[in-house]
């Protein structure tokens, strides 16, 4: 008797850890498409993120999700102050994220944006976290202002 109600609490914490594991994953992840409407040029999608005090550093990345176009590729950039970080991601239409960049840039105002080599639509997903260098994870709010 002690077996099974020991079992079933067990169960029941496990499937909670693994709920609040995965509620904390998707709230700093976004799916997002670029460059609809393009047709000269690339094309850039804008976002505000703001740390929580606390934050010692932002940290992002991006995958391109979308089927392979030669010459089209999706980059990723973070901006606070005087500091910028890029990466791109050199393999359009894998599955594979690109390494973390990452700002030292302290709480406030992070600016990211998404961006393509030139003309074509891309779908991309975005991983993205305001970080303290003791590991705790500050809240992390982010605000669209411009899709292309």
């Amino acid at each position: 008797m002690k077996f099974a109600s020991l079992r079933k609490t067990f169960i029941t914490a496990s499937i909670l850890v693994t709920a609040g594991h995965m509620d904390f994953t998707l709230a700093h992840s976004v799916s997002a498409s670029i460059g609809a409407g393009s047709v000269n040029t690339g094309s850039s999608d804008l976002a505000v993120v703001t740390c929580a005090p606390g934050t010692d550093y932002f940290e992002a990345q991006i995958r391109d999700v979308a089927s392979p176009v030669p010459g089209l590729l999706v980059n990723l950039h973070i901006v606070k102050g005087t500091q910028m970080k890029t990466i791109a991601d050199t393999v359009s239409g894998d599955a594979n994220y690109t390494p973390f960049i990452r700002v030292n840039g302290g709480p406030g105002i992070y600016y990211i944006a998404a961006t393509t080599t030139t003309a074509g639509t891309r779908v991309f997903d975005l991983n993205y976290h305001c970080q303290a260098n003791n590991g705790d994870h500050p809240e992390t709010d982010i605000a669209v202002l411009q899709v292309e």
